[in-house]
């Protein structure tokens, strides 16, 4: 397959060479040094969890031109980019799949502008931060990457991007309502994130504060039922479990013993720093949340204020 990998981020990077080295021919748009470094020394991974590190050389591209033929564009952008590169994917009519690996709590209002029928939603299983030119990564296998159609349809296309992906080496789950399930991780997300800032700045600070950790599961309680009262079914099922079904000190247990995981440390703590980038996708995730949240009856005072000590912080 032709495949465009749009971003050299962490998640475009590892997919871009995940692909590339099981015979896809991709190309990687980056601009800047990071375009220069690529050029110069390939995409260099390193496994997280073992060392190693691998080089991968691809096609280094600085645009999408309107003529441009690909099979697949991959987006792996930062949600706050978005906007600035739609008009880009729709100015091209030449693909006919629009991959979104990304955050994404807003659902399909993001693109209006494109052919509905050309979109693919999805979430990717990769964590990880970028030092300098090598890329520190890890591939969740108990993780699976999300992938869903925007009308929910089990498409042949949508069973051949899951071959696609597991040939690269992701595990892989289709989803018939994609929307929502970006919604519900959204949630979790921006919930652990300034749960984590108002512990200190790292998952293992808060895994050792119960008082925030009771605070990040009754703010997602709040959050869920808050969806579920708009109308939002609630995906995946064990949220649901986690969160309104199992007793309070056990789904608080279970978050502990979490945040102290090697994925927490790649997952959560990659977001912190001085990297700007990190900074304007987390603003954008809370703004987000708070509009989706703003039409429901239900209130949701816990997640307020763990949004509002977000962006006091990050501001």
């Amino acid at each position: 397959m032709n495949i465009l990998v749009y971003g050299a981020g962490v998640i475009g990077s590892v997919y871009a060479a995940n692909l590339k080295e099981v015979g896809h021919n991709v190309s990687l748009l980056a601009r800047g040094q990071r375009a220069v470094s690529l050029r110069t020394h390939g995409i260099q991974l390193e496994d997280a969890a073992t060392g190693r590190r691998t080089t991968t050389r691809v096609s280094v591209v600085e645009q999408l031109a309107p003529a441009d033929n690909y099979d697949i564009v991959l987006v792996a952008v930062r949600l706050y980019q978005l906007s600035s590169i739609l008009p880009i994917l729709a100015a091209n009519l030449q693909v006919p799949t629009l991959l979104f690996l990304l955050s994404n709590p807003a659902g399909m209002r993001q693109f209006e502008q494109l052919d509905q029928k050309r979109i693919v939603s999805g979430f990717p299983a990769v964590g990880g931060v970028r030092k300098g030119d090598v890329v520190h990564s890890t591939i969740y296998r108990q993780v699976p990457m999300m992938l869903g159609e925007a009308d929910g349809r089990m498409t042949p296309r949508l069973r051949q991007l899951e071959a696609l992906f597991k040939q690269a080496g992701f595990t892989v789950k289709l989803s018939s309502d994609m929307q929502t399930w970006l919604k519900t991780h959204a949630l979790m997300d921006i919930g652990i994130i300034a749960a984590v800032l108002m512990a200190g700045g790292k998952s293992a600070l808060l895994a050792r504060s119960r008082r925030h950790v009771v605070m990040l599961v009754q703010a997602m309680r709040e959050g869920l039922l808050a969806l579920r009262a708009q109308g939002t079914p609630l995906t995946p099922f064990y949220l649901t479990l986690l969160f309104l079904w199992l007793p309070r000190f056990l789904t608080v247990i279970f978050f502990q013993s979490l945040l102290r995981s090697r994925l927490s440390t790649l997952g959560i703590d990659a977001h912190f720093g001085d990297d700007i980038d990190n900074i304007e996708e987390i603003r954008q995730m809370a703004r987000e949340i708070k509009e989706q949240l703003r039409s429901s009856s239900l209130a949701t005072p816990t997640l307020n204020r763990l949004i509002e000590a977000l962006e006091q912080t990050t501001r």
